[in-house]
C-alpha cells in the first residue's frame, strides 16, 4: 500500500513539472530579436513598415528588435536563412507569397512551405488587372466576352509571378486566352502607349494615370475591395478565382514553441494596430488584413493546391 501511494505521489509530481513552463520560455525574450526581410531595403514596403514597427515591438517585448535585410533569389535566400535559424522566438521574417507559396511549387527553394510557422498574415500589394480607360470593356465579364473575339495583349512579370497566374486564372474561367507578354521593366506606360491591353500592376504607380483619366481597373487583385477606389470588385467578387492576392506574412521556424508563437503574433497585430502605425501603412500603400496563424496556414494550404493546378495547366510544372 505504502508503495502504491508513493508510485502515485511521484506521478502526480512528474506530471507537475511537465506542465510546468519550460524555464527559457518563462523568461523569454532575454535578448534581441530579428526581424528578417528577404528584399533590399530601397523602397520595399515591408522593410518601411517594419522598420517603423521596431521600436513599438522593442517596447511591447521589453528587448531591442532589429529589422535585417537578406535580399536575393526572389526572396529565397533570406527565407531559407529563417527556416535555418534556432526556433528560440529570436528569429522571425516578414515573407511574401512568392518565397512561401509559388517558388515553392517550382521546385525553386531549398525548404518546403512546412519548415516556417505563420504568426499569421498582415498585408498585401494593391494588384490590378487595369487597362485604356478607352477599352470596350469596363469589367473582368466584358473583358472575357470580347477577349473570345478579338486579340486581348497582357503586359506582365513573368509567367511564374503571382499576378501573372491571378490573370491566366482570370483567362481560363472567362474562356479566353491572352496574347501574353512578359516584361523585366514593366510600366504602365506600355497600355498608355497601346503597346498592352491590359496590365498586372499595383496601384501606387497606376495613380497617375487613373486620376489623369488614361487607365482604369478592371480587378483589384485583393480579398476587399481598394480604400481608394472602392467601386472596384475584386476577382473573388466578379466570379473569376478566389480571394488570392501578394501577400506578405510573419513567420518563425516550423519548430518554434507555441506560447512564443502567440506572444510574438499578438505583440506584432497588436503594434500593427497603433494609429502612428496605419498610417506609415496607409502612406506606404499596402492593404492590411491581419491573420491569425490557422486562419494563415489554411489559406496557404489552399493555395498550394490550387496554385499548384494552375501551374500544371501552364505548363510550369509537371
Amino acid at each position: 500500500m505504502v508503495r502504491k501511494c508513493f508510485l502515485w505521489a511521484m506521478l502526480v509530481l512528474c506530471l507537475g513539472i511537465l506542465s510546468m513552463p519550460h524555464p527559457a520560455m518563462a523568461a523569454w525574450p532575454t535578448k534581441p530579436i530579428r526581424i528578417i526581410i528577404p528584399w533590399p531595403a530601397g523602397n520595399d514596403p515591408s522593410t518601411m513598415i517594419t522598420t517603423a514597427m521596431a521600436p513599438y515591438l522593442s517596447k511591447e517585448l521589453g528587448v531591442p528588435v532589429k529589422v535585417v535585410n537578406k535580399p536575393g533569389g526572389r526572396g529565397v535566400l533570406g527565407t531559407y536563412e529563417l527556416v535555418q535559424s534556432r526556433p528560440d522566438g529570436y528569429t522571425m521574417g516578414l515573407i511574401s507569397i512568392g518565397p512561401m507559396i509559388t517558388q515553392v511549387l517550382r521546385g525553386k527553394t531549398p525548404y518546403r512551405n512546412q519548415d516556417l510557422r505563420p504568426l499569421g498574415l498582415v498585408w498585401s500589394s494593391p494588384f490590378t488587372l487595369s487597362c485604356r480607360a478607352d477599352a470596350p470593356y469596363n469589367n473582368l465579364k466584358e473583358l472575357a466576352h470580347y477577349a473570345k473575339s478579338h486579340e486581348v495583349r497582357l503586359a506582365h512579370w513573368g509567367l511564374g509571378t503571382v499576378p501573372t497566374l491571378i490573370a491566366m486564372r482570370v483567362a481560363q474561367i472567362g474562356g479566353f486566352q491572352w496574347k501574353e507578354t512578359a516584361y523585366s521593366k514593366l510600366n504602365p506606360l506600355l497600355v498608355v502607349k497601346g503597346d498592352a491591353d491590359v496590365i498586372t500592376f499595383s496601384t501606387p504607380g497606376l495613380k497617375d494615370y487613373i486620376e489623369s483619366g488614361k487607365m482604369k481597373i478592371l480587378a483589384c487583385m485583393l480579398p476587399n475591395r481598394l480604400p481608394q477606389y472602392p467601386d472596384v470588385p475584386t476577382v473573388e467578387e466578379q466570379g473569376f478565382g478566389e480571394a488570392y492576392s501578394i501577400w506578405f506574412g510573419a513567420f518563425v521556424p516550423a519548430r518554434t514553441p507555441e506560447e512564443i508563437v502567440k506572444k510574438l503574433s499578438k505583440s506584432f497585430f497588436h503594434v500593427m494596430d497603433q494609429p502612428e502605425i496605419k498610417e506609415v501603412i496607409r502612406k506606404v500603400g499596402v492593404i492590411p488584413h491581419p491573420t491569425g496563424p490557422e486562419a494563415a496556414r489554411r489559406q496557404m494550404d489552399r493555395e498550394l493546391e490550387n496554385f499548384g493546378r494552375i501551374m500544371r495547366d501552364l505548363g510550369i510544372i509537371k
